[in-house]
């Protein structure tokens, strides 16, 4: 199989772009629109803040004698506008944990299996094996943010790697087969000769002598 070329490859990632963007348009739209409400809401309340801080009037404590008085005019818009900074803070993390929410579920969406036909149909081989080197674990489905990252992997040479990785693979697993040929086969010591079963022992019993006594006439045996 001949390599893809360069320009090749350069649309496919395009295509996939292309695809990420199609896919990912509703969700895209839904958070420009909470983002532009979220900014009118913060202007809103801010702006309100600042008039009424600017509103307010001190002149009832002349209990408190005028350098009080003149002190809380001057210091006034100060603290109204550190009112503002903490307003803007929380409506910043607010919203800054809703958009990574948002991001979160976008990426973890399966892609269509209709979608991803249409997408590989049009694709190169290498840039097909990307695809399938992202999706490396098949226990759960391909999602937008597997799309995503082999978006970012083709731009940063993915192929390239997985060719290195199958050819530095080829090469280890040939040594590896050479090393297993080369190794001599361990002979099998011959077993040992059954002993010989141990010849039963012949007990001879001597004849007994026959010895002569001369009694009365007879001969008897000696027992």
């Amino acid at each position: 199989m001949n390599a893809a070329s360069p320009e090749r490859v350069r649309q496919d990632r395009r295509l996939i772009g292309q695809t990420l963007l199609k896919l990912a348009l509703p969700r895209l739209i839904v958070r420009g629109v909470v983002l532009v409400i979220a900014a009118i809401i913060w202007l809103l309340v801010a702006s309100w803040l600042l008039d009424f801080g600017r509103s307010l009037s001190f002149e009832g404590l002349q209990a408190f004698g005028q350098q009080a008085i003149d002190l809380l005019t001057r210091v006034n818009p100060y603290l109204w506008w550190g009112v503002v900074v903490i307003w803007s803070l929380i409506v910043f993390f607010a919203v800054r944990a809703w958009v990574t929410s948002d991001i979160d579920a976008a990426r973890a969406k399966p892609v269509a299996p209709r979608d991803l036909s249409a997408l590989t149909s049009q694709l190169c081989d290498e840039v097909t094996n990307v695809l399938r080197w992202v999706w490396g674990n098949r226990e759960e489905p391909f999602t937008l943010g597997d799309l995503r990252q082999a978006h970012i992997e083709l731009r940063h040479g993915r192929i390239d790697k997985i060719d290195l990785v199958r050819e530095q693979g080829n090469i280890l697993d040939g040594q590896t087969a050479a090393a297993t040929r080369s190794q001599p086969a361990r002979s099998t010591p011959a077993a040992a000769p059954a002993p010989a079963p141990a010849q039963a022992a012949i007990l001879t019993t001597p004849a007994a002598a026959t010895e002569t006594r001369p009694t009365s006439g007879r001969i008897e045996p000696n027992l």
